[in-house]
C-alpha cells in the first residue's frame, strides 16, 4: 500500500512539472487545448497599452481593429482606412510577424513588424515591442 501511495505521489509530481512547463508565453496560459494558430486567429481590439519605460497604463479609446486569418492574411482597420498584408509566427511561435502592404504616391510599400507574444488565450493577446518594451493588450471581438 505504501508503495502505491509513493508511486501515485511521484506520478502526480511528474504531471505537475510537465503541465507547469507547458506554457510558452511569459504571462500565460500554462496550458490550452486550442492550437496557437486557432487562438491567434480572429478580430482583435487593442484595449490597453503599458509603457515599457515607466509602466504607465493607458486605455485605448480608438476604433482600430486587426484581423488575423488562419490562412496567414492580415487586415488592419483604422477609421475608414484599411491595410492588408500577411502574418506568421516567428522564433518558435514566441513572436508574431506582420507585414502590411499599402500604396503611397502610386508606389507599393510594405512594413514588417515583429512583436513578442507574452499572453495568448482564446480571448486575450498581449504583445511586447522588442525595441521599446511597450505592451499592447488586445481582446478578441
Amino acid at each position: 500500500m505504501k508503495k502505491m501511495i509513493n508511486r501515485s505521489l511521484f506520478l502526480l509530481a511528474g504531471l505537475t512539472f510537465v503541465f507547469a512547463s507547458c506554457g510558452k508565453y511569459e504571462d500565460g496560459p500554462g496550458l490550452s487545448l486550442l492550437t496557437k494558430k486557432a487562438r491567434l486567429s480572429g478580430t482583435w481590439d487593442p484595449v490597453e497599452y503599458v509603457d515599457g519605460t515607466d509602466g504607465q497604463v493607458t486605455a485605448d479609446s480608438s476604433t482600430d481593429t486587426f484581423t488575423l486569418d488562419k490562412d496567414g492574411t492580415y487586415t488592419y482597420t483604422s477609421g475608414s482606412t484599411t491595410y492588408t498584408g500577411t502574418w506568421q509566427f516567428a522564433n518558435d511561435k514566441e513572436q508574431l510577424q506582420a507585414t502590411v502592404t499599402y500604396s503611397l504616391f502610386g508606389q507599393t510599400q510594405s512594413i514588417t513588424t515583429t512583436s513578442i507574444i507574452t499572453r495568448l488565450t482564446s480571448k486575450e493577446l498581449w504583445m511586447k515591442d522588442p525595441d521599446t518594451g511597450d505592451v499592447s493588450k488586445c481582446e478578441k471581438k
